[in-house]
C-alpha cells in the first residue's frame, strides 16, 4: 500500500512537475541576450530539479498527513515539485550569467569569447562568424577583376584592415577557390565587404575586387562604424549533457540593444 502510494505520488508529481518545469515553446520572434539563456529555455536541469522535488514532497507530505494519506502526499508532491523547479533554475544562475556576459562581449567587440563554471562544469563558447555595419551593398554596384566571383549582395563592413601574415586571395569566398593574389605581412587591405553569412572578405584594389581572403586572417584597427547586425554560434557544454551549437542573427534596436533570432 505504502509503495503504492508513493508510486503514485510520483506520477503525479511527474505530471505537476511539467506542468512546472517543461520549457516553454520557442517564439519566432527576437529576443534580449537575456532571454536567450533563460531558465524557460534552459533544457532538462530545471525538469530534473522539478522531479526531485515531487519525490521528496510527496515522502514529506505522507509523513505529515495523518488522516489523508493520499492527499498529503499529493500536496506534498506539488510544494515539492514548485521547488524543484525553483531550485533547477537556481542551479544554472551562475552559468547562465556567465553566458550573458561572454554573449554581450563578443557582440560589442566582434571577438570571440569563452566562459567555463568549474563549479558546474558548464562551459561555452560564442563565436562571431560575421558582422555588418549597414544596409547590404548590392554585387552589381561594385566592380570586379577577371575570374573573381561575385555575389548578389555584400555585408557593409567597417575599419582599416592590416594583414596578419602572408594571406591567398581566392577567386571565391571559400578555401577551394583559386588563388589570385597574395597579401603580405603588415598590408593595408582594403575591404569592400564581406561574404554574408562567413568570415570571407572581398579585397579590393583602386575599387576592383580582386580575390576573397579569410578574415581571421587580418587584423581590424581604426575607429569604423559600430556593427549594426552579427551573426554567432553559441555552443553550451554541461556536465550531464551533450554539447549543443546554436546558430543566431544579433542585431541591435532602437535603444542599442542586441536582439537575437535563431539563423
Amino acid at each position: 500500500m505504502v509503495k503504492h502510494s508513493i508510486a503514485t505520488a510520483l506520477s503525479v508529481g511527474a505530471v505537476l512537475a511539467s506542468l512546472v518545469a517543461a520549457p516553454l515553446p520557442a517564439a519566432a520572434q527576437s529576443k534580449g541576450i537575456s532571454g536567450l539563456f533563460g531558465c524557460e529555455g534552459s533544457g532538462k536541469k530545471q525538469e530534473g530539479g522539478a522531479l526531485i522535488g515531487a519525490a521528496a514532497g510527496a515522502l514529506v507530505g505522507r509523513a505529515v498527513s495523518k488522516n489523508e494519506k493520499t492527499l498529503g502526499t499529493v500536496l506534498g508532491a506539488a510544494a515539492g515539485a514548485a521547488a524543484g523547479a525553483y531550485i533547477g533554475c537556481r542551479m544554472q544562475s551562475t552559468d547562465q550569467a556567465m553566458a550573458q556576459q561572454a554573449t554581450k562581449r563578443a557582440l560589442d567587440s566582434g571577438r570571440s569569447e569563452s566562459w567555463s563554471n568549474s563549479r558546474t562544469g558548464a562551459s561555452g563558447r560564442i563565436d562571431v562568424v560575421s558582422s555588418s555595419y549597414g544596409p547590404p551593398i548590392s554585387g552589381e554596384t561594385l566592380r570586379f577583376e577577371r575570374g573573381v566571383q561575385t555575389l548578389r549582395s555584400y555585408d557593409a563592413v567597417g575599419g582599416d584592415y592590416t594583414a596578419r601574415g602572408t594571406a591567398n586571395l581566392r577567386s571565391s569566398p571559400s578555401t577551394t577557390g583559386k588563388v589570385v593574389g597574395k597579401l603580405s605581412a603588415g598590408q593595408r587591405v582594403e575591404v569592400l565587404g564581406g561574404a554574408p553569412n562567413s568570415n570571407w572578405l572581398l579585397v579590393g584594389r583602386d575599387g576592383y575586387g580582386v580575390g576573397y581572403v579569410s578574415a581571421p586572417l587580418l587584423n581590424q584597427s581604426g575607429y569604423g562604424p559600430e556593427a549594426s547586425c552579427r551573426i554567432i554560434n553559441a555552443s553550451i557544454s554541461t556536465r550531464n549533457d551533450r554539447p549543443t551549437t546554436e546558430r543566431y542573427s544579433a542585431c541591435k534596436d532602437d535603444r542599442g540593444e542586441w536582439q537575437l533570432t535563431a539563423a
